[in-house]
């Protein structure tokens, strides 16, 4: 990202403008990204693009919960999300 906020006493990290996050598989860009070591989640939301081998997606917010695996991908307004999955 281009900024970026650091609480050394709780791990939490907060990144703003041109977020780029990848596990080598998966690409994300977002304006911001939230990694909340507090909670074990990652939120990342405003304008979220995600690429990964099977497919694409593009949402307002993703939430990712690192203990369960599981994330929700919603918009601010309750559109429909516009997902892409290929097999």
């Amino acid at each position: 990202s281009d900024e970026g906020k650091y609480n050394k006493e709780t791990y939490d990290c907060f990144f703003e403008k041109n977020v780029r996050a990848t596990d080598g598989e998966t690409n994300i860009f977002a304006k911001n990204l939230d990694l909340l070591a507090t909670e074990n989640v990652v939120q990342i939301y405003n304008n979220v693009k995600l690429m990964y081998p099977t497919g694409s997606l593009k949402a307002d917010k993703i939430d990712y919960n690192f203990e369960t695996k599981n994330f929700k991908v919603s918009m601010f307004n309750d559109q429909p999300i516009k997902m892409k999955v290929i097999k």
